[in-house]
């Protein structure tokens, strides 16, 4: 990536100064850390269970022992007050009391029963008032829920083809990790966003976010199963959509014979029904997962009545002589995952702490801005209920193209390190702090006083 224009070569070569530091004391704090890293290289790529948890850092791994609340404690007794929220798994916070209570009674009652268990009806009814749609279906990850979207939008509509936005996340799905073409290339098939994927999707189109003509050019062709859209981008920063992007996607969908699928995967812990409820949308499927069982496996998407019939009418047999559309996992809606779903959506996640956290989240952007301003840094913060984070310039991205000219690398990195040394984990790259249900007023004045001081030193002549 290239350096931020709002970055100065003075601010730059300083960071460069605060980084060599600042890793030094980071990899000094860590050393238990470090050596089940070495011991794990022995069974484990890279000495970790799954790539991403060495990949998203550019500091030594860290092995965690605990948490509690707002916070977590890595092996070496050194505590973190969590801003990253486990990427909106962790949202809810560590150990919370009456989760660990509903965890404990349920695995007394067995944790995989195989067959239906009364909680899934409570969480089909808090997932219905907060989006509208009144059937659900459930997976272990929002992945597998988009995957599952995707396959009955197929059969819904006799197509094929799906429509992306730039700078999306949809999981870990070979039809959504494709990324447009640059203007600068020979072809205009997508391209990977990883190896091993294959060739792509048939059908497959990427357009900006925010851009409604281009996305009206696509479903005009009539070969669109589905548009799968988040209503906010949340892996680049964050960016909002644009008054009557949203409304305009809807109108064109149903006139193009298409479905929307709105994925909340990470915009449903930022304000109460997310971008749908905000938005006042009427989708014909929503996806989503992360924290809505508190951090334990689950994935979830519902649908409108009409598509619930086909689905009912498209059941499978086990022998396969009824073929139906390739639905479900064997572990899917397990009693535990439904059982902790229920407590957290109906005690935990209500409307009211989602009020309360999006005021945290308020207080942490106007805080952001308001530090820049103090170093005379022309910076806004990113905002939408409890979601905040880093715009390095004036006006704030409308698309991925513009959203990524903000992630610099060595400004994330410093000011990740320097945080986590001074007891703050902060977001990865791609994201921004995040309030949680666990944070307190006392936690976001805690960011923000190292964010002052780390400025302070970047600013520094």
């Amino acid at each position: 990536m290239a350096a931020a224009p709002g970055l100065t070569e003075a601010h730059r070569r300083a960071l460069e100064r605060i980084r060599q530091r600042e890793d030094a004391a980071f990899r000094a704090r860590v050393p238990a850390s470090a050596a089940l890293t070495e011991r794990g290289r022995a069974w484990m790529p890279g000495g970790v269970p799954t790539p991403w948890m060495a990949g998203f850092y550019r500091t030594p791994t860290l092995w965690v022992a605990h948490g509690s609340g707002s916070s977590f404690t890595d092996v070496d007794g050194n505590s973190y007050l969590d801003f990253n929220v486990g990427d909106m798994s962790t949202v809810l916070g560590y150990a919370h009391p009456r989760l660990t209570e509903v965890v404990a009674a349920q695995a007394a009652r067995g944790v995989q029963l195989f067959l239906p268990s009364e909680s899934a009806l409570a969480v089909c009814e808090q997932l219905r008032l907060r989006f509208g749609l009144p059937k659900w279906q459930f997976t272990l990850s929002a992945s597998t829920a988009n995957t599952e979207a995707l396959r009955i939008a197929r059969v819904a509509t006799g197509r094929q083809g799906v429509l992306l936005f730039a700078g999306k996340y949809h999981g870990q799905l070979g039809e959504t990790l494709w990324a447009e073409a640059g203007t600068d290339s020979d072809t205009r098939a997508p391209v990977p966003e990883g190896t091993g994927l294959g060739a792509p999707p048939p059908d497959l189109d990427i357009v900006e976010f925010n851009d409604l003509d281009a996305a009206e050019r696509v479903l005009a062709r009539r070969r669109c199963a589905a548009v799968l859209v988040e209503g906010v981008l949340t892996n680049c920063g964050t960016v909002l959509p644009l008054p009557g992007f949203l409304p305009g996607l809807r109108e064109a969908c149903a006139r193009h014979g298409t479905l929307l699928v709105m994925d909340e995967t990470h915009t449903q812990f930022d304000v109460y029904g997310g971008a749908v409820a905000h938005y006042a949308l009427s989708p014909d499927m929503v996806t989503g997962g992360k924290g809505i069982a508190g951090g334990i496996p689950i994935g979830a998407y519902g649908m409108t009545d009409e598509l619930a019939e086909l689905v009912t009418e498209q059941l499978g047999d086990e022998l396969g002589q009824t073929v139906g559309i390739a639905l479900g996992g064997t572990l899917f809606a397990n009693a535990l995952s439904m059982a902790c779903a229920e407590v957290v959506l109906t005690e935990l996640m209500t409307p009211d702490e989602h009020e309360r956290i999006g005021r945290l989240g308020a207080r942490l952007a106007d805080g952001i801005e308001a530090c820049a301003g103090k170093h005379d840094l022309a910076w806004r913060a990113h905002r939408f209920g409890a979601r905040s984070g880093y715009c390095l310039r004036t006006e704030l991205p409308r698309n991925a193209h513009e959203a990524h000219e903000d992630l610099d690398p060595l400004f994330i990195d410093t000011r990740r390190v320097f945080f986590a040394n001074r007891g703050i984990w902060d977001a990865i790259a791609s994201s921004g702090p995040h309030a949680g249900f666990a944070h307190d007023t006392a936690d976001i004045d805690a960011y923000l006083a190292v964010l002052d001081a780390f400025l302070d030193e970047m600013c520094a002549a």
